[in-house]
């Protein structure tokens, strides 16, 4: 590839990034948030997660499962460490967090140090705001730091993370707060009627991504192919750690848009638009 096509591709990756994130070598971001959907109630199924990597190092294998296969959106990642005989390994100093490589500029994503839940399984939930890019570096790796023996280690594991077929997580400059990432959480697809719908709003702040709180997140709905909206949606509010709650009403099946809003002290706060597509079904 010639330079000027790699400098081409280089400023295309860096738009989808955003101009504003602010890079370095490597994200160090020790942001704790212990949201709702970051609480492990038990070990998991492996047979109900999706592989996505492993490796092995110094005796150790690492195995990377997820909730779906990964793209940039917001997912729960999990870590599973066995030693050489294949028994569960546990450690009380195990961290990790994501990094995407795009060659000429690395940057991190919001994310949550890991909860160890026992049996060599470890858990926290990360958004890839962007996915990897064709010749545009490694792309995104789960940076695992892991003591042993008295020595402090840093595994990268390849994370492959594709486009996603339907937005779920945007940015957008604030009036207060620079720019921020708003998560969606709910599915690609879902039952006619209403649902409890669920954000994650980080704040970028350098390389780091700080869970963003005292903000209310105002919710409208839109079927364009029907001219109309939908009543009974309640504007989701604070809950803690950077998740915000509310309840979304689908009134029919169709394609539906549901309009995002952030508002703070009693004014709109965003600067770009905020919307995201749901199908549903009957």
């Amino acid at each position: 590839m010639n330079l000027s096509k790699l400098v081409f591709k280089f400023t295309i990756a860096f738009s989808i990034a955003l101009s504003a994130i602010a890079c370095s070598s490597k994200n160090t971001d020790k942001k704790q948030a212990d949201g709702e959907d970051s609480v492990a109630s038990a070990i998991p199924n492996e047979s109900e997660l999706i592989s996505i990597s492993d490796t092995i190092y110094n005796g150790l294998t690492f195995k990377v499962y997820a909730d779906d296969k990964l793209d940039n959106k917001y997912h729960t990642i999990y870590l599973q460490v066995k030693d050489k005989d294949g028994k569960p390994y546990n450690s009380s100093s195990l961290d990790y967090y994501p990094q995407m490589d795009m060659g000429m500029m690395k940057h991190g994503a919001p994310f949550e140090h890991p909860i160890a839940l026992g049996e060599g399984w470890y858990q926290g939930p990360m958004v890839f705001i962007m996915a990897d890019i064709p010749d545009m570096g490694p792309g995104w790796h789960l940076y695992t730091i892991l003591e042993k023996e008295g020595k402090k280690d840093t595994i990268a594991i390849k994370l492959p993370v594709s486009a996603a077929k339907t937005t779920r997580t945007m940015s957008s400059g604030t009036r207060d707060d620079s720019r921020v990432f708003v998560s969606n959480l709910l599915p690609d697809t879902l039952k006619q009627g209403k649902h409890p719908i669920k954000f994650l709003l980080n704040k970028m702040e350098a390389h780091h991504f700080p869970a963003l709180d005292g903000y209310r997140i105002k919710l409208a709905t839109n079927m364009s192919s029907m001219g109309h909206g939908s009543s009974g949606n309640k504007d989701a509010e604070a809950i803690g750690n950077g998740y915000y709650q509310g309840e979304v009403n689908f009134s029919m099946a169709g394609q539906w848009e549901i309009i995002v809003e952030l508002w703070k002290d009693g004014k709109k706060a965003n600067q770009d638009d905020i919307k995201y597509h749901v199908q549903v079904t009957k």
